[in-house]
């Protein structure tokens, strides 16, 4: 890591001219307890998953129960088409405000009369002086609660921008308040026994694959993809050709109407958006016109060439950093002295202790008992945590504690940190979000065709075992279930996909777009936003963490990347520099002190830095 701090940033008014960065080639490339629900959201998009936020500022416990119980308080707000009638939001959630907008479900056919009701909240601009408008946010998914992620971020976000804007969140159609919803099950109670019954769509693998575990993948493949078929065909069965329509090109044009409706027809759209959102947010400047455009962030970003094309060859685009994360947590632990369990050990010891325990589980199945339910602990579980874990630094102290138990046999605490938890009753509404993430990806992806068929098991067990050989035996198999989009398709044709280029030519955007970046991200890698740094022209500037580890810039403190965001929202101004490097301010395995400025910039002040501290504060990747 390096031991001073960047230069500072400089920014420009106007559009910046292009520059290069003399230090780097613009090429660059470098290498809890979960629910029920564990089985699919995480899996089977390939863990590009939502946040569910948790923040105990502001009456959390009271938004989880209002959104468990289907938001009473917005069942008044209005459902005008194309009007918007705001509600008070509930007790314990000052400053905020909510509806319900009804929008067309079928841009491209004026004669359909459907509609969905997207469900959106607002956290006012305290700054109405000086206010600039309203930012539209995006938690990644794609089947992430913007409304959820409003309700606990959003107040943070207005500090760091000054109180100039509102700050909008929304869930996208089919998603959790937003109807109609992606619906599998009746209720809750039904959804669960369905993950209890089936395996989902995580795979049971050795470090090394040998004839008789490619013989045993052969065979949980062919039971994934029957369990896949069957839910597929539930999913349609309940929520009907509604699923044709969820697709990311259509939450654009959502996006574009409430804009129109809540700001008016001549605002620009604001927009910061993670992980998938960096989608939406890539998609929103490429089909809007530019004057609908202001000011765009994304952070985390996924390749929508990759997103949008063929699925299953992936694996080279979305694991190349999950080996480099996983050496970074074995060599900053064994420097770590007390604040790591493991540090008693080598880095290779660790990495080496970790592979046997993966092979042990895989061979010998262990038996818990000590648990509310008796269950086996197996590869699949420990590969799984180790995955997880490698999305924010704040996780590798209890991953060490973890493997550290596990290592002399106690495999307890893997076990209670994995172990899928059954609740809800018949009367709960089911978690759609579950499911609305297949309903999006599917239908954003190119269709199978005769001259594009999907891959065939074979096919499958060879990308796998490819994978398992390239990016390490914890994660090799991760976006296999991106294939499975062939019985989706099957099912529920595509009727909102886009089929456009990304593409951008130079100066058409007022604002250029800020990309952000970790140096190591276990999903989206820094090579996904050179890459749009570099396809967008002039249109973009890429701010990169050095040495930054995990999902998003918000995984890891960096107060540079703080004062760029802050002056970006703010001032309108960007770097001037094509590409920026920050440094952190938060390392692994060490107890965050927002008064020591070991790397970046000493400039910023007092009230931006301790929202910075709210907002990265408790992101739980769910």
């Amino acid at each position: 890591m390096p031991s001073t701090p960047r230069e500072k940033v400089e920014y420009s008014d106007d559009k910046p001219r292009l520059r290069s960065y003399g230090g780097e080639s613009e090429g660059r490339t470098q290498s809890g307890r979960i629910s029920s629900q564990w089985i699919f959201r995480l899996l089977s998009f390939g863990v590009l998953a939502f946040l569910a936020l948790k923040d105990g500022h502001i009456s959390l416990s009271k938004g989880l129960e209002a959104l468990n119980s289907g938001f009473g308080f917005l069942s008044s707000a209005s459902n005008l088409v194309g009007g918007v009638e705001w509600k008070s939001c509930g007790e314990g959630f000052d400053g905020f405000q909510c509806a319900n907008v009804s929008l067309p479900l079928d841009y491209h056919n004026d004669s359909d009369p459907r509609t969905v009701t997207i469900s959106v909240n607002r956290f006012l601009a305290t700054n109405t002086t000086h206010r600039e408008g309203a930012v539209f946010i995006n938690p990644g998914g794609p089947g992430g609660s913007g409304s959820s992620m409003g309700f606990t971020k959003g107040p943070y976000m207005s500090k760091i921008f000054k109180g100039r804007y509102d700050i909008i969140g929304f869930d996208p159609r089919g998603v959790n308040q937003s109807l109609p919803y992606t619906s599998c099950f009746e209720n809750q109670l039904d959804g669960n026994v369905f993950s209890a019954l089936v395996d989902g769509l995580e795979l049971n693998l050795p470090t090394n694959m040998t004839l008789d575990s490619t013989r045993d993948l052969t065979n949980q493949l062919t039971k994934r993809v029957a369990e896949f078929t069957a839910l597929t065909a539930k999913c349609y069965e309940r929520t009907g050709d509604v699923l044709s329509y969820l697709g990311t090109e259509a939450v654009i044009r959502d996006i574009d109407s409430l804009s129109k409706i809540i700001e008016g027809e001549d605002a620009r759209i604001n927009y910061w958006g993670f992980s998938y959102g960096t989608i939406v947010g890539q998609y929103l400047v490429k089909i809007l016109p530019p004057s609908r455009i202001g000011r765009i962030m994304i952070d985390g970003v996924v390749n929508p060439d990759i997103y949008s094309d063929y699925p299953v060859k992936t694996f080279d685009n979305y694991l190349i950093d999950l080996s480099n994360l996983l050496t970074s947590f074995a060599s900053s632990c064994a420097t770590a002295g007390e604040g790591c369990a493991l540090s008693h050990l080598k880095p290779t010891e660790i990495l080496a202790k970790i592979d046997h325990t993966i092979d042990y589980l895989y061979y010998n199945p262990v038996p818990i008992t000590d648990l509310r339910v008796p269950t086996i602990l197996t590869a699949s579980q420990l590969r799984e945590m180790l995955f997880l874990d490698m999305y924010k630094i704040q996780t590798w102290p209890q991953l060490a504690e973890h493997l550290d138990q596990a290592f002399k046999g106690n495999f307890s605490g893997i076990a209670n940190a994995t172990m899928p938890t059954v609740h809800g009753d018949g009367y709960q509404k089911h978690d759609g979000s579950t499911y609305a993430h297949e309903a999006i990806l599917c239908a954003d992806m190119k269709p199978y065709s005769s001259d594009r068929p999907p891959p065939t098991i074979v096919e499958l067990v060879e990308y796998i075992v490819d994978a398992l050989f390239k990016f390490g035996p914890p994660f090799g198999d991760k976006f296999y279930s991106w294939s499975l989009c062939g019985i989706w398709q099957d099912t529920v044709p595509q009727k909102s996909r886009y089929k456009g280029s990304f593409d951008l030519v130079d100066d058409t955007l007022d604002t250029p777009v800020l990309v952000l970046s970790n140096t190591f991200d276990p999903v989206t890698p820094l090579l996904n936003a050179e890459y749009a740094n570099e396809r967008l022209g002039n249109n973009a500037r890429l701010v990169q963490q050095v040495d930054g580890w995990g999902h998003c810039t918000i995984a890891q403190k960096s107060f540079c990347t703080a004062e760029i965001v802050h002056v970006y929202m703010v001032e309108g101004k960007v770097p001037e520099q094509k590409r920026t490097l920050c440094d952190i301010d938060e390392e692994p395995f060490k107890p965050f002190n927002d008064t020591v400025f070991p790397r970046s910039q000493n400039s910023v002040d007092a009230e931006l830095r301790q929202a910075w501290i709210q907002l990265t504060d408790n992101w739980e990747w769910d």
